[in-house]
Order: structure tokens, then sequence, then C-alpha cells
């Protein structure tokens, strides 16, 4: 005899969270869910964003890849109810950190997240609001960190590494070339 419900079942672990950016041709409006922002270096490599171990354990530092910090938020998209992840950079994530200072967590930051540029790598511009607590009812928040793992395909733990983003730069050598903005025009590379 089957166990009907009305609702899907909410206690089952699962990592079927897309990952959204902003769009180029539109805005993004979203509610966070979660408490704080879950944030790492990261190198793009063969069309991937992967993270950043930190030195000196990283091999794509060692062979001079560029780093970039990268933020993620769990959040539910007001127009689909979808819950999802919202991916963003250093930049746009100062906004969340100074709504996060005002109010204290993150959970329940109504934002808009906009290229104004229309560009694929325009500037994002994200403008920050309360929500009404009585329009919304915010699901349980996943846990980011644990979902960004199984999708890296890394190791989980349940702890915070910081590392200090100078001195990883410090790490990384790049071998120059003859674009390399080091060089001035028509001059060589050795």
């Amino acid at each position: 005899m089957p166990n009907w419900t009305t609702t899907p079942p909410t206690t089952d672990e699962h990592h079927a969270f897309r990952i959204l950016r902003t769009p180029t041709d539109q805005s993004f409006e979203a509610i966070v869910t979660a408490v704080e922002i879950a944030g790492t270096y990261t190198h793009y490599v063969s069309n991937r964003t992967i993270p950043c171990e930190g030195p000196p354990d990283c091999e794509h530092c060692q062979e001079g890849h560029s780093f970039r910090w990268h933020g993620y938020l769990s959040c539910i998209v007001p127009k689909t109810y979808e819950h999802c992840i919202f991916e963003f950079t250093k930049i746009p994530g100062k906004t969340f950190a100074n709504y996060r200072q005002i109010h204290q967590e993150m959970r329940g930051c109504h934002f808009r997240s906009s290229r104004p540029s229309k560009r694929i790598n325009g500037r994002v511009i994200i403008s920050c609001k309360q929500y009404d607590a009585n329009r919304y009812s915010l699901p349980k928040p996943p846990n980011i960190r644990q979902i960004l793992c199984h999708i890296w395909n890394v190791q989980y733990k349940n702890t915070i590494q910081q590392y200090d983003p100078e001195h990883l730069a410090q790490q990384v050598i790049a071998a120059p070339n003859k674009r390399d903005g080091r060089y001035r025009s028509g001059s060589r590379a050795k």
C-alpha cells in the first residue's frame, strides 16, 4: 500500500541545487535563506570553476593559474519558488557584507542583481532590502559548503580554513610571454 503525501519529502539530503549567476539581459531577484556567506578562492581551469587549495599545496597556483574569490548564498527565487545557490564575486559581495554588518545575518536579505552594461562579463550591481516576513516564510537553508564540495568532487570538511591571498599572490609565478602587460610592445620576453 503506498504512503501518499501532499508535499515532497523535506528530510532527504540531496545536492540538487542549481548554481545561478547574474544574467546579462535581465535582473535577478531572490531572498536569501542562508545565515552567512560561504566564500572561497577559486580557479577557472578547463572551462570549470574549482576551489583553490591555498599555498603550498595548490597545483593550479603552482601552474600559474589566476585565482579569484567567489561567494555563495542559498536563496529562494520569488518568481519560481526555486531554492538555489547564487554565485557572486568580491565586489558585489561587499554589498552583502554591508547588509550583514547592519542586520547581523544574511537570512531574509531580499536582493536584486543586474548587469547594467548587458555584457556577459559586465560589472554586477546588487541592491538589498529586508524581505517582508508577513509575505514569505523561508525554508531551512542547505549546507552550501557540502553541496559545493559534492559538485567540485572534493572532500567536505566542516571547518573553515583561512589563508592570506597576498601570500598566495606571491606564490604564483607565471612565465612571461609577448602579450604580457609587463613588457612594452616590440620588446621580447625572455
